[in-house]
């Protein structure tokens, strides 16, 4: 593959967002503005549209032979004349299954859509903190800081992480460990370090850390943690989202 092909994660969740149908109007113009002059985002855009579609023809084509291989186990053996009746009650369960099963995807689906469209309009990453490089032992931390400020999230990740099995209680660390997992999209693998900076009480990104994990458990689709840590950020942005939630 082209190097130039190569896309991130967060640029494919943008395209997927594009596909599906889940940006706001304003992020939907932009996106088709930049299709027409971006050769490699464009190049980019039909490689996941592909994909997607393959994965969803994948997952319907199982999900096709289960229904017949139920079907199958459910017809009469034996020659055409036989006197047995046919039932169209396999069928009929069949059908009130995929029925249901619908109707629950649709709920679900349409639930996670609106909570995805809400967490796209309000989260951005927090800016991060003013580094001093130098050689002192915070160079790791700084550097790491670095990275993260430039949208290496990931380098910054593999950083902290290390300084992190030596400072397991760093509130500064897990928080700023926490945001970067959510600014690569690891939503749940960034709450259990934006939960661990809540432990500190005196800690001075309490506020910031509620707000993080109101969108992080927002965009899970997890409803009441995102009102609890929300309402706990007292941001006004936290207000407007708990009242578009009820």
């Amino acid at each position: 593959m082209d190097s130039n092909n190569l896309y991130s994660q967060q640029e494919f969740e943008r395209i997927e967002s594009y596909i599906l149908g889940l940006m706001t109007e304003e992020e939907k113009l932009s996106f088709e503005s930049e299709l027409k002059i971006d050769q490699n985002l464009k190049t980019r855009y039909e490689d996941i549209k592909v994909l997607l579609q393959e994965v969803e023809l994948a997952s319907l084509k199982d999900s096709m032979e289960v229904f017949h291989a139920e079907l199958k186990s459910s017809t009469p053996v034996g020659p055409i004349n036989s006197k047995k009746p046919f039932t169209w009650k396999p069928l009929a369960v069949a059908a009130s299954l995929l029925f249901l099963l619908a109707i629950t995807l649709w709920v679900f689906l349409g639930n996670t859509n609106e909570n995805e469209k809400l967490f796209t309009a309000y989260y951005q990453p927090d800016p991060g903190m003013v580094t001093a490089m130098g050689t002192n032992s915070n160079y790791e931390f700084d550097r790491g800081m670095v990275d993260y400020k430039t949208g290496d999230y990931q380098a910054a990740i593999t950083r902290w992480e290390k300084l992190l099995a030596q400072k397991p209680h760093n509130d500064t660390l897990n928080y700023f460990l926490g945001s970067a997992l959510l600014a690569v999209g690891d939503d749940k693998l960034a709450l259990p370090f934006l939960q661990k900076t809540l432990e500190t009480e005196s800690g001075i990104f309490l506020k910031e850390a509620s707000w993080y994990l109101g969108l992080a458990y927002l965009k899970s689709g997890n409803n009441a943690e995102a009102l609890k840590y929300l309402q706990n950020s007292g941001r006004e942005e936290a207000a407007e989202i708990i009242e578009k939630l009820k």
